[in-house]
Parts: C-alpha cells; sequence; structure tokens
C-alpha cells in the first residue's frame, strides 16, 4: 500500500492528529474530512491526502496519520509553544488542527510513502480513505497523479 499511496500523487507533509477527548474511528475520520476542507480553503487551492485512524497501544484511543498535498507553500510550523487546549490557530498547520495535538513533517520523497505509512498500516487500523483525489475509480498500476477534483 506504501508503494501505491507513494505513485498515487506528490506529497507535501507527514501528520499526525490526535484528539484531546475519546472518538470513534468514524469521528475521527468526519473531523479529518472537516479539517481538510478548512485546509483548503486556508491553502486558497485544493488540498488532497490520505488519512489513516489508528488504535493507540495504551488504552486503544484513536489518532490520525495521513500524507498531505498541495501544502509545501503552507508554515508547517510556526515555532510557539501555545497553552494546552488552544487548537485550531492559523499560524502553522501543527496549530491549524482543531480538536487535540498534531505534529506535521516535510515528505521526504527519497524515502517514500511506503516509510510513513507501513507502520500504521500493520497495526490495528481502524479506517482510512483518501480525500481530494480522483473519483473515478483508479488502480495503483494506471493512475499518473495529474487528475484532481475538487471534493466539496
Amino acid at each position: 500500500m506504501g508503494n501505491w499511496l507513494g505513485d498515487l500523487a506528490p506529497w507535501d507533509a507527514f501528520v499526525t492528529w490526535t484528539f484531546d477527548r475519546i472518538v470513534t474511528a468514524y469521528g475521527a475520520m468526519f473531523w479529518a474530512k472537516r479539517h481538510l476542507r478548512w485546509l483548503e480553503k486556508a491553502a486558497e487551492q485544493p488540498v488532497y491526502g490520505f488519512v489513516g485512524a489508528e488504535k493507540g497501544k495504551n488504552g486503544g484511543l484513536i489518532h490520525l496519520h495521513g500524507l498531505l498535498g498541495n501544502v509545501k507553500h503552507m508554515n508547517f510550523f510556526c515555532g510557539n509553544r501555545l497553552l494546552r487546549g488552544q487548537f485550531g490557530q492559523k499560524c502553522c498547520l501543527v496549530h491549524a488542527w482543531p480538536c487535540g495535538y498534531a505534529r506535521v513533517f516535510p515528505y521526504d520523497p527519497q524515502l517514500g510513502a511506503k516509510h510513513y505509512v507501513s507502520k500504521y498500516i500493520t497495526k490495528d487500523l481502524a479506517e482510512w480513505d483518501l480525500f481530494g483525489l480522483p473519483t473515478a475509480p483508479q488502480t495503483a498500476f494506471s493512475h499518473k497523479g495529474t487528475e484532481f477534483t475538487d471534493q466539496n
């Protein structure tokens, strides 16, 4: 799957999004979709991504891991430490996540998508989805990564 994702699109960032309260996999994916729509407005262009909801080892709490595209021009981390509970800020992608703690790192194409997602795909992944990518049926062998659509 990591190889397939690596060939699917050019990625800009690897993200981990946690929650400040208990959520279901469905709820986590709801917030991921909502946040990606918010990011599109902030980016002023379509944003696409892969997001997977994972159950954590300690207590089984759900958190998200993802790859994002069309966000390279955005500030990943502003360098500031915010007080606990200050979420949804517009200063950077780390502080933009409205539900808890976030980590955002530049995607390294030399490592490839498999480096970023393989350890999560093999764990107890509750759910995963693609956002803002082609709506036509795709296979890992036929997609060239150029036909992006705006998903509202």
